[in-house]
């Protein structure tokens, strides 16, 4: 039915896509297969008729369609959609289920590498790129500082302790992921607005497709200008990272550390909504101050504990690359310490 939401923001999509082309199409929407997301393919009536269980299965089906019936391509750098004047029928029923319930895509860099001064029209195409590819969890980090803003604001921070943490937009993925304050700053007020309502658009879009971003959680990465606030706050200074000064990092056992998580996480959901699930790197490629397993294994705590005091439904998403590429420093006993602290089902490690 094309009145109900999932088949609309697919068919919409297909328009984007295929232009008029596109109402040789019929989309419509079925239950998942035990949980799993499903989609069907055919011919019916001179239409092709696509099923899905939601936006996302809906656009792979027709994503398959192009490739396997028509040999054309959507990709980010390239549309061959040369189509037929009659589209290829489908002489028997297809159906797929996909074995894989989260399918991920983006690291922390590609916002910095790849996307920094994109806009809507770009985001618009690869959100649509990425349903059709099937991603149902990617990660959606535009428009922090907004949040952030406001929550040190809050918290009686000044403007300019605020600007010297804020990195500029090709570095941001690094001020995310705890490496590094105010290389490349301050931040315009127009440009952290702009990007809020950036995200907003992101978000909403994902969503009618039905995707579950991952939004950012806290990790312990606090402005330099915190100690000024809150002189008896206990902060740690983490190595130096690609020659640049090490961040502070506030002590998980610190009553702040908890207070920040729960405010950040409060304001976020209030500006951008929530899926539960949020992504906090501690340690991306700087060690802790110490590889006490008893500290470490507080971080973990505190870390889970400040999401899900402001979200009880929250799942916490981590990168695994530092377990890698700092293995001397994590070995069995430091990783065990780590991911131990949180239940297996509120914690997704990416590879």
């Amino acid at each position: 039915n094309s009145s109900d939401p999932e088949s609309k923001a697919a068919s919409e999509l297909a328009h984007r896509v295929l232009g008029e082309k596109a109402d040789t199409f019929l989309f419509e929407v079925i239950e998942p297969a035990d949980g799993k997301d499903v989609f069907e393919l055919e011919s019916k009536a001179g239409k092709i008729v696509i099923r899905g269980n939601n936006g996302v299965s809906i656009a792979s089906g027709l994503n398959w369609y192009l490739t396997q019936y028509c040999n054309s391509q959507v990709s980010l750098t390239y549309r061959q959609l040369s189509l037929p004047e009659t589209l290829p029928v489908v002489e028997t029923k297809v159906r797929k289920v996909t074995p894989f319930q989260r399918r991920n895509f983006f690291n922390y860099c590609t916002f910095g590498y790849t996307m920094p001064w994109w806009g809507w029209d770009q985001w618009e195409q690869l959100i649509d790129y990425m349903a059709m590819q099937g991603i149902n969890m990617p990660l959606a980090m535009t428009g922090q500082e907004a949040v952030w803003q406001e929550v040190f604001s809050d918290m009686g921070l000044t403007q300019k302790q605020i600007d010297d943490f804020f990195v500029g937009p090709a570095y941001l993925p690094w001020g995310w992921m705890s490496n590094i304050d105010g290389l490349g700053g301050p931040l315009p007020q127009a440009w952290i607005e702009g990007q809020k309502k950036l995200q907003q658009q992101i978000l909403a879009r994902q969503r009618s497709l039905g995707m579950t971003p991952i939004l950012q959680g806290f990790a312990g990465h606090v402005p330099a200008g915190i100690k000024e606030k809150y002189p008896d706050a206990k902060i740690h200074k983490v190595t130096d990272w690609a020659c640049m000064p090490g961040v502070h990092l506030l002590d998980p056992m610190d009553p702040l550390f908890k207070e920040i998580g729960k405010r950040f996480i409060e304001k976020q959901t209030e500006l951008y909504g929530t899926d539960h699930l949020y992504n906090a790197d501690c340690f991306n490629e700087v060690n802790p101050h110490t590889n006490d397993t008893e500290f470490i294994a507080k971080v973990g705590q505190s870390v889970y504990s400040a999401m899900t005091d402001a979200d009880p439904d929250a799942i916490w998403v981590f990168q695994g690359w530092f377990l890698f590429w700092q293995r001397d420093f994590w070995q069995k006993p430091q990783a065990s310490a780590l991911l131990s602290a949180v239940p297996d089902d509120r914690m997704i490690g990416l590879d």
